[in-house]
């Protein structure tokens, strides 16, 4: 480990720096090492709650005490202070929301340390600053960690091919024309201790110049895969996609002792994941939602305005994109006839209906939660939206207990403790590159789309520590893809 020391001792030494770190290279690691090393407690900042976790759990892991660090989000910590001295920072939304919000709360967090209000408080309370994941920042929050870095010394790392997030055109910044000019570039991390770990070395090597290649623009060359890579072809069809990757996953499923399986496929549309989920949910198939979930608070929404009989569909509604043998068609009109005083369905929904009367009658929270678990409880029921069926039902349950006014902003709750609190996946799980980047899994399929980019691709391909399965319509290839707006993960998680 001389050499991940001497990098940790680095990191707290330079004025400005930047340590590059390749996937499963061990940033994390390097991060907490460098705090332990640190004579004076050091500033962490990174994008999410769920970074913010993973830190945390590392230096606990090294023993390294919480009087040497202070962990936050970026977002978080621009608005801490930006709120403190709204009178020198000059925002106005305390409680952003939209990304207008969001930047003016950057702005205001750059004009306050511009101004010098709280250069004391700073350099009292800390004797450098780490960032994480600089690839995902904004140009905002950049000038942000600029300002910071003309007070207190910083060490930036991130990786340039893992930039995948576009946040409604706010692009991430450029390493090249904006962080390396900022923060000098001081070393690399280029150990792959997470295939290392997992004795796996030709999978790391094969891994290797496969970044070589995609930092190069060049083709991805699948005929010199090492045997833990297996490649399946895609059909010249698009319609047929569907069919070969869950004839992958299917035959996936015969390796289930070799650990957690991700199927990583498009990023541009979650009707397609879901219904891949859907195919798939009878062998435990799930898909991996964003934290801010639209579907999710869209189905709050029309729940919040209905009543009746309509507060029952929309509530049924909902659950029929969360599970399997739902019906909807089918209850919807026992659901009409029985108002209408004429018996239909007695022998498929019968134990539905008292549960479904109870929605229409009061359509309060304990009513509608009932019903989702009469829904569950059915033959054939198997959910494939596991984590939005949980939420609203965890919504329902803290609206009723913390006499919240609307679903939606019992949603908007639950939303948010899961951002602090991160999140367990399943077994088997289905998600895009956006919703896996900085997680982990024994064994991953990637399923080509068009839209995938070289970081795209790298992110993918550097999810799995044993195997990996790549479906693909050609064994050489070059990425095409460009960059999607990120709304499935949020920016401020």
């Amino acid at each position: 480990m001389a050499d991940d020391e001497e990098i940790a001792r680095l990191a707290v030494s330079v004025r400005r720096g930047s340590i590059v770190a390749a996937a499963g290279c061990g940033k994390t690691e390097q991060i907490a090492r460098a705090v332990g090393v640190s004579a004076r407690r050091r500033l962490i900042l990174t994008h999410t709650h769920a970074g913010v976790d993973t830190l945390t759990r590392r230096l606990k892991k090294l023993r390294i005490s919480t009087d040497k660090y202070r962990i936050d989000t970026i977002a978080g910590w621009c608005l801490r202070f930006a709120a403190a001295f709204p009178q020198r920072s000059g925002i106005d939304a305390t409680a952003p929301t939209t990304p207008a919000d969001w930047d003016a709360v950057y702005l205001g967090g750059a004009r306050l340390l511009d101004s010098g209000a709280v250069d004391g408080v700073l350099l009292a309370s800390y004797g450098g600053c780490f960032v994480d994941e600089y690839q995902d920042c904004t140009l905002q929050q950049h000038q942000v960690i600029s300002r910071l870095a003309n007070l207190l010394p910083t060490c930036v790392f991130g990786d340039p091919l893992q930039a995948i997030f576009d946040f409604r055109n706010q692009h991430p910044v450029d390493w090249d024309s904006e962080v390396f000019p900022t923060f000098a570039r001081s070393a690399e991390l280029s150990t792959p201790w997470r295939w290392k770990n997992a004795k796996n070395g030709e999978l790391a090597d094969w891994l290797s110049d496969v970044r070589a290649a995609l930092e190069q623009n060049k083709p991805i060359d699948l005929t010199s895969r090492p045997q833990s890579v297996t490649w399946t072809a895609l059909p010249a069809d698009a319609t047929r996609h569907q069919a070969t990757i869950v004839g992958q996953c299917l035959e996936a499923m015969s390796e289930n002792d070799l650990g957690n399986l991700i199927v990583i496929g498009d990023s541009t549309s979650e009707n397609r994941r879901s219904a891949l989920a859907q195919k798939l949910a009878k062998q435990g198939f799930a898909n991996i939602e964003a934290i801010g979930c639209k579907t999710l608070r869209s189905a709050a929404t029309v729940i919040d305005k209905a009543n009746g009989v309509d507060r029952l569909k929309a509530l049924l509604g909902f659950v029929s994109k969360c599970m399997t043998g739902a019906d909807k068609t089918a209850l919807e009109k026992a659901i009409d006839a029985r108002q209408q005083g004429r018996r239909l369905g007695q022998a498929k929904f019968g134990s539905l209906f008292p549960l479904a009367d109870a929605v229409i009658g009061d359509g309060g929270d304990m009513a509608m939660l009932e019903f989702l678990q009469g829904m569950r409880d059915r033959p054939g029921a198997y959910l494939y939206r596991r984590e939005m069926f949980f939420a609203m039902r965890s919504a329902l349950q803290t609206k009723a207990v913390n006499g919240l006014p609307t679903l939606s902003a019992s949603v908007w709750e639950v939303q948010n403790r899961i951002r602090h609190s991160g999140r367990r996946l399943g077994e088997r799980s289905i998600g895009s590159t956006l919703l896996v980047k900085g997680l982990e899994f024994d064994r991953a399929i990637v399923a080509a789309a068009d839209t995938m980019t070289n970081k795209d691709w790298y992110v993918a391909l550097t999810r799995a520590t044993t195997r990996l399965r790549i479906l693909s319509t050609n064994e050489r290839f070059s990425p095409t893809g460009t960059s999607v707006a990120a709304s499935e993960g949020g920016r401020h998680r």
